[in-house]
């Protein structure tokens, strides 16, 4: 079942652990005829239908995406080339591959020469030059040349489908939403059945009434249950995917939303980010003593043998291929195809060599590599050559992107580091750069030298040129040595390795398909100044769902304290399901709803566990200490019995508002607004006839009302102190997550 499917998405919330707990708690509940008791079913089959619609909402938008996003491969049928769905290609198709494709299926190369990158499958980072009659892997991609292949294997007979994993795969986000919900839900499963067994058996050995000793253990194990929590976190990510799509990002991970939140460096690519990536041909330059004629003749020569399949080989096309009056030549002619390793590309003709491409790997003639350093500024600068002999360069430039600057100084004020990662000259990369603000240009051509210290260049530099694809990846891997949080743009076949490599990666939507297949998001519009917006999505998402969080793991906590508690202790458990219900939803759930969806794009401040240890354990023990203090009076008479359940409501219900309190300053009108609307929702269930009866609610006696004043004075002292102490604790033990 693919991991995305309707079939998949609805079967995954339905089939959860904590369903199958409420499940059996209701039956319990059924068993004994307590139906009002039930509301948590209610509660819970919400929870999950809200959960399915949210994922299948973005699913449909992902889907749509990624359909405008993935390139269709080309294929040879009856002499005619079509391109085609993925899903249309049959055992027997001949791809037509080039530079920049992902091979989506075991193929044997037909026809032509290529070079491929394994890295994903063998852990090889070297390119494998491929020819007629070798095999091709299915999640490979092709870094140089072109070729025609048979197709070998489909669907389950691919060698990556057999691996279960697919051409697009995506490590798992390193995300600590992702890591504090697998360990809530391991910590619920290890302890609730346990629990759950003793307290029904401690239930029944202090209470005559059946009915009373099963609902008081439902309570206590629906209360340890957090369910809205997991539906709330999977809804806002959701809700966030969608949001994007309208900006033209394609979210392929969902937890990437958060990482991106936290990223504090980003790596860019020069082409695509700083500037356009619409390349045009400025002038050519003959060498000394080589005439413009022959330097255009050797150019066309060249170029009519190569694919246009890069943003510098269309724009040499463009100038010096159409219209041109050179034809290729049929026979004799050796393709030396572009790759990120070479960095040059060409032909051979019997015993003559024409070369295209970066100075410094053509040649090593200083004279030569000067020349063409000081003909840059801010252009591109290739050079031709003959049989080792200098004809000449070309000059290119690429535009700067008019938002480059407005970009760059978001991330300065949002403190995340920028660091250029770039196969161009060093002085292009350095000019471009100072024009659209980057503040340090310290910077290192990697061609110069050899055996790289990556973890000193990575503390020393925040420029890197003449980059090669696995030094890409050896830098990204120094960055996050250091601490950072990564993030990394690309649009080449050169840039998977670091983009699976960094913790978050965006590919710009007119690259190459195996750069979008392989990144965690994609900017369809190839518009580099969604950036921002994605890191506003994601503060937003995450900074809400910190102070969220901090409501529901209170509940758990004081949830499990008294679990424990009146297993051992022979007192009344003091709530019934129905007003857990009430409060999971009036104190947990609706307002973490509405804190969750606010508007906020402030800076992430790494406060999970933090917040879990200043608000939510004094929290969790200040309810626990009011509510064994309540039972035990309730117990010695001091006052009426039947009160319990009403004066827990109270207490438990103050001291959440208290919470809220906390976790929402400062105080606007949303925040405000939500505090009033808590306690109007509370006064009414009160108050109204319909749900005073419905809630069992009772009204207090004067002792009762003394004993609920008191408890509730006490307990905010005992918080206030908790929390004082509990601060000092997490500064001295913990610090920032």
């Amino acid at each position: 079942m693919k991991k995305n499917s309707v079939l998949h998405i609805i079967t995954k919330n339905v089939f959860t652990l904590f369903n199958l707990v409420n499940l059996i708690l209701a039956l319990m509940i059924i068993s004994v005829g307590s139906y009002k008791n039930l509301l948590f079913v209610f509660v819970a089959i919400f929870n999950t239908l809200i959960s399915i619609v949210n994922e299948l909402r973005a699913k449909k938008i992902v889907d749509q995406m990624r359909l405008l996003s993935e390139q269709n491969p080309t294929v040879l049928r009856d002499g005619r080339s079509y391109q085609i769905r993925p899903e249309q290609v049959v055992k027997g198709d001949i791809l037509v591959l080039s530079l920049g494709d992902q091979i989506l299926y075991d193929s044997i190369v037909k026809e032509g020469t290529i070079e491929v990158n394994e890295a994903f499958i063998t852990g090889e980072q070297d390119n494998i030059t491929k020819h007629q009659g070798d095999q091709l892997i299915s999640g490979s991609f092709v870094v140089a040349g072109t070729a025609k292949a048979v197709v070998k294997n489909i669907g389950a007979d691919n060698f990556v489908n057999k691996l279960e994993d697919s051409a697009h795969a995506i490590k798992t986000a390193d995300s600590k939403l992702f890591k504090l919900m697998n360990n809530i839900v391991k910590y619920i499963s290890y302890t609730l059945i346990p629990i759950g067994a003793l307290l029904l058996w401690a239930r029944f050995r202090t209470e005559t009434n059946t009915a009373d000793a099963v609902t008081s253990t439902v309570a206590a194990l629906i209360n340890m249950i957090p369910e809205g929590l997991i539906l709330l976190t999977s809804s806002v990510l959701a809700l966030a995917t969608v949001r994007l799509s309208k900006k033209k990002v394609l979210v392929q991970d969902l937890y990437s939303i958060e990482t991106l939140a936290r990223v504090d460096c980003i790596c860019l690519d020069k082409t695509g980010t700083l500037t356009t990536g619409n390349m045009q041909v400025k002038d050519v330059i003959p060498a000394e003593g080589q005439s413009e004629d022959a330097l255009i003749n050797t150019l066309e020569l060249i170029l009519s043998h190569l694919p246009a399949d890069n943003a510098t080989s269309r724009a040499l096309h463009q100038k010096f291929v159409l219209g041109a009056k050179i034809k290729p030549t049929a026979q004799n002619v050796e393709i030396i195809p572009f790759s990120s390793e070479r960095k040059y590309s060409g032909i051979k003709i019997k015993n003559t060599e024409y070369l295209l491409g970066a100075t410094e790997f053509l040649t090593k003639d200083k004279q030569i590599i000067k020349t063409a350093k000081s003909l840059a500024g801010n252009h591109r600068i290739l050079s031709v050559f003959k049989n080792e002999t200098l004809l000449g360069f070309v000059r290119l430039e690429d535009e700067i992107r008019k938002d480059a600057k407005e970009i760059i100084e978001y991330f300065y004020k949002n403190d995340i580091a920028v660091k250029i990662i770039s196969g161009d000259d060093l002085e292009t990369v350095q000019n471009i750069a100072a024009t659209v603000g980057v503040k340090d240009l310290t910077g290192i051509d990697l061609s110069t030298t050899k055996n790289h210290n990556y973890a000193s260049l990575a503390k020393n530099y925040s420029i890197f040129t003449r980059v090669k694809p696995a030094e890409k990846k050896e830098l990204i891997a120094a960055f996050k040595k250091q601490g950072y949080t990564v993030a990394m743009t690309g649009d080449g076949v050169n840039d998977i390795l670091a983009m699976k490599e960094a913790d978050v990666s965006l590919a710009i939507g007119d690259g190459s398909d195996a750069a979008r297949r392989s990144a965690k998001m994609v900017l369809l519009k190839s518009d580099f100044s969604a950036v921002p917006s994605i890191i506003d999505e994601g503060r937003q998402s995450i900074n809400n769902l910190e102070r969220s969080t901090t409501l529901f793991l209170a509940k758990t906590v004081y949830a499990s304290i008294l679990a424990v508690l009146f297993v051992i202790l022979p007192l009344r458990y003091p709530f019934n399901p129905i007003e857990m219900s009430l409060l999971n939803f009036t104190c947990i759930g609706f307002p973490g709803l509405i804190l969750a969806l606010e508007k906020n794009t402030d800076r992430i401040k790494n406060r999970f566990i933090t917040n879990i240890v200043e608000y939510s354990f004094p929290v969790g023990i200040t309810i626990s200490l009011a509510m064994l203090v309540l039972s035990s009076l309730a117990h010695f008479n001091v006052f009426p019995h039947y009160e319990l359940t009403t004066t827990a409501v109270f207490i438990a219900f103050t001291i959440d508002l208290i919470l809220i309190y906390w976790v929402s300053r400062p105080l606007n009108a949303l925040r405000g607004g939500l505090l009033l609307t808590i306690i109007a929702i509370m006064a009414g269930t009160f108050l109204i006839p319909f749900f005073h009866h419905f809630f069992d609610f009772v009204f207090l006696t004067t002792n009762g009302l003394i004993v609920t004043v008191s408890i509730i004075l006490g307990a905010i002292l005992i918080f206030e102190l908790l929390k004082l102490l509990m601060k000092r604790l997490s500064a001295k033990f913990i610090g920032k997550d």
